[in-house]
Parts: C-alpha cells; sequence; structure tokens
C-alpha cells in the first residue's frame, strides 16, 4: 500500500473522533453536564480485536453514515450542492420517453410532405378570415410587391428582399420611399432595377412614417405567409443575387420546389417543438414527485438535455438519410428541402450544452488529498509541519505493509 492513502487518513480522522468524544464525555462526567448519550452508545458498542483491513471497513461504513457529523452546515451545503450538479442516471421510464419522442420527431420528418399539406391546408383556412382578408387590401400596391420583366412570375418573391425576413431594413425602406430594387445578371453584370408604379401605371403606396411602414410591411408579410408559396427563408434571396449562376439556380428552384419559410421552418418546428414538450414536461413531473416542486436541480437539467440530445439526433437522422435518399433518387441540390434545419440547430447547442455540463463537473470534482493537504499546509510555520511531518513518519512506520 501507499504511505499515506485514503484509507489510512480515514482510519486517522475516525479514531481523532473517537477521542475527541472520551474526552468530552470525560469532561461532561467531571463537571456534572449533561452527556452526549448518542456517542456513548457508539463508543460502548465499538467492535474490538478488528485487524487493519477489518477495522478500515468498519470505519468507511461509519463515515458514510456519519458525514453529517463530520460537516459544518456550510460544508454540508456544498455538498448538496456538489451531490445535485452529479450526472443522474436514466431510468427506464427515461429511455421510454426518449424512445417515444424520438419516433414521434421522426415520423414527423419521414412524412415531412404530409405534415407539411396538413400546416399549409390550416393556413389556407386562415387565409380565408376577414383579418387575412383586411390585410391584404390595406397592403396592396406596395413596392415590394413589383411583378414586371426580371421579377414577375409565381416564384417573384424570392427574386427581390421585399419579402425577406431576414432583409427587414431593405424590404422597410422600399415602402416608406414608394420605389422598388432589385437586382438581375445578364451577360455575367450585376443589373439594378428600380420601379416606382405598378405594370399598370398605378403609383406604389408610400408610407414615410417609419410605424406605419412597419405595419404595412408586417401586415403584408402575414398574408404573403399562409399562401401555398409562402415566403423565402430568411436571406434566401442573396443566394440569387449571387454572382455564381449554378447558385442562383439553385436558390430559385429550391423555392419553387417548396422550400419557404413555412416548410422548412414552420413545419419541421413542430416535431422539435413535440419532442421540447413531451420531456421537458416528463422531467418536471419527475422532479415534482421525488422532491415536491417542479424545479429541476443541475444534475436533472443535464440530464433533461441528454434526453432532448438523444430524441433531436433520432429526427435528425432522419432528416439527413432522407435529404440524401431523395439526392440519389434524382432530386439533386433541391433535396434541401428535406433537411429539418431547426432540429438540426438544436442538436447542435444541445451537444455544446452536454459537453459544458460535463466539464463543469470535472471542475467541481472533490480535491485530491494532495491538495486539501497542499491547501491545508500552506499556513502551517515550519516548526508546525516539521511536527506533523514527524506524526506522519511514526505512523505509517506503524501501518502493516
Amino acid at each position: 500500500m501507499s504511505v499515506v492513502d485514503d484509507d489510512y487518513i480515514g482510519n486517522l480522522d475516525v479514531l481523532t473522533r473517537d477521542l475527541d468524544a472520551i474526552e468530552q464525555l470525560a469532561a461532561a462526567a467531571l463537571s456534572d453536564a449533561p452527556i452526549d448519550h448518542v456517542a456513548r452508545q457508539r463508543l460502548a458498542t465499538a467492535p474490538v480485536g478488528l485487524d487493519y483491513a477489518e477495522l478500515t471497513d468498519h470505519h468507511r461504513e461509519r463515515r458514510a453514515v456519519e458525514i453529517t457529523d463530520l460537516l459544518d452546515p456550510v460544508a454540508l451545503a456544498q455538498l448538496d450542492e456538489w451531490r445535485a450538479a452529479q450526472r443522474l442516471p436514466w431510468e427506464r421510464g427515461d429511455l421510454l420517453v426518449v424512445g417515444i419522442s424520438g419516433l414521434l420527431g421522426a415520423l414527423a420528418n419521414l412524412y415531412d410532405h404530409r405534415v407539411d399539406a396538413a400546416v399549409l391546408g390550416g393556413l389556407a383556412q386562415l387565409k380565408k378570415s376577414d383579418l387575412l382578408r383586411r390585410w391584404e387590401r390595406e397592403t396592396a400596391r406596395l413596392p415590394i410587391d413589383y411583378t414586371g420583366p426580371k421579377f414577375g412570375g409565381p416564384t417573384h418573391r424570392v427574386k427581390s428582399a421585399g419579402h425577406d425576413i431576414g432583409r427587414f431594413y431593405t424590404a422597410l425602406n422600399q415602402i416608406r420611399t414608394g420605389i422598388f430594387e432589385g437586382t438581375w445578371w445578364e451577360e455575367g453584370r450585376q443589373m439594378t432595377g428600380l420601379a416606382t408604379t405598378t405594370r399598370s401605371g398605378l403609383p406604389f403606396a408610400q408610407a414615410p412614417e417609419p410605424h406605419l411602414a412597419v405595419a404595412l410591411l408586417l401586415k403584408h408579410w402575414a398574408a404573403d405567409f399562409v399562401t401555398p408559396m409562402s415566403l423565402p427563408l430568411p436571406g434566401w434571396t442573396l443566394l440569387c443575387e449571387m454572382p455564381d449562376p449554378t447558385l442562383r439556380k439553385f436558390a430559385h428552384d429550391a423555392y419553387a420546389s417548396g422550400l419557404n419559410l413555412r416548410s422548412g421552418l414552420l413545419t419541421p418546428g413542430l416535431g422539435v417543438l413535440a419532442t421540447e414538450v413531451v420531456i421537458r414536461t416528463h422531467t418536471h413531473l419527475a422532479a415534482y414527485r421525488s422532491t415536491g416542486t417542479a424545479q429541476l436541480s443541475s444534475g436533472a437539467a443535464a440530464k433533461r438535455t441528454e434526453m432532448l440530445l438523444a430524441a433531436h439526433a433520432a429526427a435528425g437522422a432522419i432528416s439527413v438519410s432522407k435529404t440524401a435518399a431523395a439526392a440519389v433518387a434524382g432530386e439533386t441540390a433541391v433535396a434541401a428541402r428535406h433537411l429539418n434545419v431547426p432540429v438540426l440547430l438544436r442538436i447542435g447547442t444541445l451537444a455544446l450544452q452536454v459537453r459544458s455540463d460535463s466539464a463543469s463537473r470535472a471542475n467541481a470534482g472533490a480535491p485530491s488529498w494532495e491538495e486539501l493537504l497542499a491547501e491545508e499546509a500552506a499556513t502551517w510555520t515550519l516548526p508546525e509541519a516539521l511536527t506533523i511531518a514527524d506524526l506522519l513518519a511514526v505512523g505509517t512506520s506503524k501501518c502493516p505493509q
């Protein structure tokens, strides 16, 4: 065995506490003060005739039981905090919930076209509402809706910045000035087009006041969002202005094939939301059953993150697999419309969180005996250090080898 190991220090600790208890009992008896009956009973029933290994096992059991006697309130609070931060093992119910959540997410990705069709059907009913119809009328003749040469057709919303929520200020400026601005490429040169009237010659509606322009823009976007073509993905119109003709064609064809704000973010986000709701509800209910409060400890929150990562990973795997299969089957780059961007982003953030939790647990680990000794010895004077070294040398010489 090593010269000074954990068992040796633990044995010294228990024996020291027993000697302190004996002194306290003797002092109490001499002064007619109340005695500690728990300590008296422990000393009276202590086993005798144990060898070193048996004594070590006995002291180890005692330390596990009497840990509250070893620590002051501050140390006990730190111990509780450390225990709460430790990784909690998964239970059978956790595995079941993750399996169900992962299956729901996987099915939503596998049948994404059917889910999107259902979402579109619901939005179509919303489009018939009086509110959306009024917003359509109020936002008529906006410059962002220009459909003249180079910018017309069913895919006109991806050909300029006016319907791109990622280019909010560009669209807002067109409404405030009443001037449409767009770009296209011709023989390798980027061309810029301006328009102040509709194709029928009517001037565009104009709202110089910022608050009125914002209101008109948001109403127009809402009315367009519920249509089958919806709105482009944020920043997608920038791809249509790139110098590379292949990239421009990809952006246009993907939007024309159904990759838009609804099918690219809203519909995939429903599966992500369902997974989040199921797992978060399960973890908070489990915490309430065990502790009487729905608030999660750091350890329980870390386990929830692991569960979310596992469930979303299953959905993400199906999404990537379907995208790859569609590309091989002939959809080529347009197969990107099957890619579940929200779940992939969520997987990335959860993976970083799991790594961070693991690092935090490692940093919060109990210090070694050498670290504790070094911290304590920093306050010793030279005579104290020499005395303690002599005591340790005498004690270790009597340890069985």
